[in-house]
């Protein structure tokens, strides 16, 4: 193969890339096998890729995460720092003081609510200013299970002292900011728009679907697929 634009004295721009997203790791003996990882996928990739070379499509849902809560603090995004509509990192609680977002003291925390009612009520038309209201709300001894005060953590984040195999691969190669959920609810919603584009929200197959199904069975038509052991529904593909 003769020598390509993106070769400079043998080095390759996605080498380049690989080496800058390494050396912000501070490699450490625990670090040392994401640098083997993003090293291995960087040199297997095709310098001038086109959509034939594409084998795998590997789709990853992080469920319960928004872009800023695992990088708000990543630079170069549309993050904490972003100029636009910036009133939306500032969220008034219903003591009617403000909350800005905070780094997480601890990785485990309880499962926040993000069921359909509670989430819309959040977004608020667009405005996007309800969200800590109404996890101060939803989310206490008597809601959801979880710990009294444990709303507030809705506006807590991680940063890359927390989630360096994911920082890592943001900076070896190309992040997204401008991503949200398929819909504003919990898992199987999502789930089913991910695979089947669509929750059937005018209902000709038994939808719409806007909750989390336990393990029972659910009839909304025919055919079924597995999803977290139960049987769902899921019309729209199965002919």
């Amino acid at each position: 193969m003769g020598r390509t634009s993106e070769q400079h004295d043998g080095v390759t721009r996605r080498q380049a890339l690989r080496d800058l997203g390494l050396a912000g790791l501070g490699m450490t003996a625990a670090g040392a096998g994401i640098e083997a990882l993003l090293a291995n996928a960087s040199a297997a990739a095709p310098r001038h890729g086109t959509l034939k070379d594409i084998e795998h499509v590997v789709i990853l849902i992080q469920e319960n995460r928004s872009f800023d809560h695992y990088f708000g603090t990543y630079s170069g995004v549309r993050g904490f720092g972003d100029k636009r509509n910036r009133s939306a990192f500032f969220q008034r609680g219903a003591d009617g003081k403000v909350l800005h977002p905070f780094h997480l003291p601890k990785d485990c925390l309880p499962d926040l609510t993000h069921d359909w009612g509670p989430q819309h009520l959040s977004w608020n038309g667009g405005r996007m200013n309800q969200f800590l209201v109404q996890h101060e709300r939803d989310d206490g001894p008597s809601g959801n299970g979880s710990p009294v005060g444990s709303g507030v953590e809705t506006m807590g984040y991680y940063d890359a002292r927390d989630l360096r195999f994911y920082h890592a691969l943001a900076n070896a190669f190309t992040i997204c900011d401008g991503y949200y959920c398929s819909m504003i609810g919990p898992t199987y919603p999502n789930r089913l728009m991910s695979i089947s584009a669509t929750i059937d929200p005018g209902g000709r197959n038994g939808g719409p679907l806007v909750e989390t199904l336990g393990v029972s069975t659910r009839a909304l038509s025919r055919g079924s697929a597995s999803c977290d052991g139960a049987r769902i529904v899921l019309p729209w593909i199965v002919k």
